[in-house]
């Protein structure tokens, strides 16, 4: 359906710039189908980029890190990240079980649908709609002078104490770090996204810093972060910090939306667009 497509569309562009987390929620859907087919997929994958020599360079992979020079023999490394794929796919297909029919009140010549596509599609219906509810204007900020990424989260931290979002402010602040020791989120394009799931935040929120100098941060295609989103979720929220990242992602990717962003020179006007995106 077009929530699912959506979602796919998403993911693969986290999957692009190696943010594996986009894959969790189709997993958590449909665990005994979806993980299976991605054990063997990756498996495949990793046996042909081993045997053809590919080599790594960096703490984390992606077809972003390969065109940037991160990862030896490219060639071999996309044949692999292909055959993969369609292996997992074609496992995916193979493995798909029957969905219950229901019929609808016309009767049995009526149209049908699942019921499992239709939860689906509910669920994440719910969960989009909600993603307005996590931008606020006083954590969308802009910041004139130059930061260096801890500045930048601590700054952005300290903001969500002041404003009474954070239960344990030095265990936030630990888990954000934490996320950011496993390989940098800052995505390109003048973007960075940290997250964390954390005990230390009361309930699940995203702030938005515009730094117009730019913010010091190892970046995976050079550039220097001047909008930086902090995804920060409580820890019984399940998929909600992943959701967030797809969505973000996804409208990210627009050339125009994003310039949008780095054009706002309010706090105000930021914090509309912000809330264009997050629609």
């Amino acid at each position: 359906n077009y929530n699912e497509i959506e979602m796919g569309k998403a993911s693969f562009t986290m999957g692009l710039f190696g943010i594996t987390e986009g894959a969790i929620p189709f997993a958590a859907q449909d665990p005994l189908r979806i993980i299976p087919a991605n054990i063997i997929g990756a498996m495949v994958a990793a046996v042909i980029a081993a045997l053809g020599g590919v080599g790594d360079r960096v703490a984390h992979g992606g077809p972003i890190v390969a065109v940037l020079g991160g990862i030896d023999k490219v060639v071999i490394f996309f044949i692999a990240v292909i055959i993969g794929s369609l292996v997992t796919a074609a496992l995916v297909l193979v493995l798909k079980k029957r969905s219950p029919i229901v019929a609808t009140a016309g009767g049995p010549d009526a149209s049908i649908e699942t019921t499992e596509n239709t939860g689906h599609a509910d669920a994440t219906t719910n969960t989009d709609a909600s993603q307005t509810q996590l931008i606020h204007k006083n954590t969308t900020m802009i910041i004139t002078q130059p930061m260096t990424r801890d500045e930048a989260i601590e700054h952005m931290v300290s903001n969500l104490d002041k404003h009474g979002y954070v239960k344990d402010k030095a265990i936030l602040t630990q888990d954000i770090f934490a996320r950011e020791a496993e390989s940098t989120t800052a995505l390109g394009m003048n973007i960075a996204m940290p997250h964390a799931k954390s005990a230390g935040i009361k309930e699940p929120v995203v702030s938005v810093l515009k730094n117009n100098e730019g913010v010091t941060w190892e970046s995976l295609d050079g550039t220097v972060p001047q909008i930086v989103f902090l995804i920060t979720v409580p820890e019984h929220s399940h998929d909600m910090h992943l959701k967030t990242l797809q969505n973000l992602s996804r409208h990210l990717m627009d050339d125009a939306k994003r310039e949008a962003l780095l054009q706002s020179e309010t706090e105000d006007v930021l914090y509309q667009h912000m809330i264009e995106i997050m629609k």
